[in-house]
C-alpha cells in the first residue's frame, strides 16, 4: 500500500502544475482569444490555440458535399458535428482551421471551420 502511495503523490503534484503556453504564442492577442473560444455546432469546445491548425488552400476540400482535411499527408472527413459554431464569431485566419489531437493510432476531429467562411 505504501508502494501505491509513494508512486501516486508524484502524479498528483504533476496534475497540478498548469502547463505554460509555447514561447511564440501571444496570450493577449486578439486571434488567441478568437482560438480560445470556439466551439463545435453541438457546443463541444474546440480546444486552444496550441491545438488549433491553420490549413493551407491545398490541406482541406469538399468532397460529397463534406469536409476533408489532410493531417500528416492522410485525409480525414470531418464530421458534420465537428463544425464549428459560427457564433463564435467569423474566422479571423481568412484560411481554414481544424483542431485536432490524436488518440493512439487515431486522428480526433474536434472542430473544422472552412475557409471561406462568411
Amino acid at each position: 500500500m505504501i508502494r501505491l502511495v509513494v508512486l501516486m503523490v508524484p502524479l498528483l503534484v504533476a496534475r497540478q502544475i498548469p502547463a505554460a503556453a509555447p514561447p511564440d504564442v501571444d496570450l493577449n492577442s486578439p486571434l488567441h482569444a478568437w482560438f480560445e473560444r470556439q466551439h463545435s455546432v453541438i457546443g463541444s469546445w474546440c480546444c486552444s490555440v496550441a491545438d488549433g491548425h491553420i490549413l493551407n488552400a491545398s490541406d482541406w476540400r469538399t468532397s460529397g458535399g463534406h469536409y476533408e482535411v489532410r493531417i500528416d499527408e492522410v485525409w480525414y472527413g470531418v464530421p458534420a458535428a465537428s463544425l464549428r459554431d459560427p457564433s463564435g464569431g467569423p474566422n479571423p485566419t481568412g484560411q481554414a482551421v481544424v483542431w485536432w489531437s490524436r488518440f493512439g493510432d487515431e486522428v480526433i476531429i474536434h472542430c473544422f471551420a472552412p475557409g471561406n467562411e462568411l
